[in-house]
């Protein structure tokens, strides 16, 4: 079985940008605490027995998390991910993101700052300036938007590159954490020419990247933290620093649905994780996820995940029952 050493490191302070949507959208690079270390930050562990919802939440480093089996979910930013084994996730500094664990799910996660990756580069950048700067890091810029379930090929490259960081990172030996440098660069650089194809396709599609990261960073922050209490849209637009039309229009881009079909999807993702990794009654679950009347919320589950939450508690737990052992990390 893999292990992995804690090594903590520490990252760079941001310095101010040129103005208020620079500043949005510059991730802080390095750490608020520039006492807890005198060196970059760098962590790799394998992840696996543990049932666990992680609140909503945000740190100051990049983070990479690879799934060698399928998981209950992710959320980055106000995206929804189903994981399975293969898929791998990118979070960029300060993006608001929430992360579902059962005992069946096994994930390497790996966090870095950006000095560790580049120590040449000391200050804080838009992210599009940032990925011109650093281009492997173009694949936590796009991540909402590209599908990266990994072939097979690529995900035996991925796990080859993953093993001997977790080797070098719990080794003494000399040149180990340049061979992790190295092996971190080279894997984020390959895949990056992988989907090369589509970063071009959305370049021309969507917005320049990193322009509206402020603001849905902000949204993400406010839905994330009030999905379960029902904000109205005012809430929601003063928190953001936007108009009511603009708000709107920013979700209906990057999310492709409304905001209150966004809170009620939030609401019953929730519930249907509470459903498979506690032992709540559905009425107690109902109220958690923001529903005073669990009749409504009954017809809400039915109508987005097809059944009810007993029978879907039911399914999830004769499926967890029959799973099959997933293969161990090549060391």
């Amino acid at each position: 079985m893999v292990k992995a050493v804690s090594k903590k490191m520490m990252p760079p302070r941001p310095e101010p940008a040129e103005d208020e949507e620079d500043r949005a959208g510059a991730a802080p690079f390095r750490s608020y605490a520039l006492d807890r270390s005198d060196s970059p930050r760098f962590h790799i562990r394998l992840v696996e027995n543990t049932q666990r919802l992680y609140p909503a939440h945000k740190h100051d480093y990049f983070q990479i998390l690879y799934f060698l089996s399928d998981a209950p979910a992710i959320r980055i930013g106000l995206t929804s991910h189903k994981p399975k084994a293969g898929s791998i996730y990118f979070v960029a500094p300060m993006v608001p993101h929430q992360i579902r664990f059962d005992y069946a799910t096994r994930c390497v996660v790996a966090y870095f700052d950006l000095d560790f990756l580049r120590p040449g580069i000391t200050r804080s950048y838009p992210v599009a300036e940032l990925v011109r700067l650093a281009p492997e890091l173009t694949l936590f810029a796009w991540q909402n938007h590209v599908n990266f379930d990994l072939d097979a090929a690529q995900a035996t490259r991925v796990e080859r590159a993953i093993g001997s960081m977790i080797d070098q990172h719990q080794s003494e030996r000399i040149g180990a954490m340049e061979i992790v440098r190295a092996e971190m660069t080279l894997m984020l650089a390959t895949l990056c020419q992988d989907y090369e194809a589509d970063f071009a396709e959305l370049s021309r599609t969507l917005p320049v990247v990193g322009r509206d990261s402020g603001h849905m960073r902000r949204i993400a922050e406010f839905i994330g933290e009030n999905y379960t209490r029902g904000p109205s849209l005012d809430e929601a637009a003063a928190a953001a620093r936007l108009s009511k039309s603009r708000l709107c229009a920013l979700i209906r881009q990057y999310t492709g649905t409304s905001f209150q079909v966004l809170i009620r999807e939030m609401r019953i993702e929730d519930a249907r994780e509470r459903l498979v990794l506690t032992d709540d009654t559905i009425g107690q679950i109902a109220y958690r996820v923001g529903y005073n009347d669990e009749k409504y919320f009954l017809r809400a589950f039915k109508s987005s995940a097809g059944m009810t939450p007993s029978a879907y508690r039911l399914k999830r737990a004769k499926e967890a029952d029959g799973a099959a052992p997933t293969a161990i990390l090549p060391r």
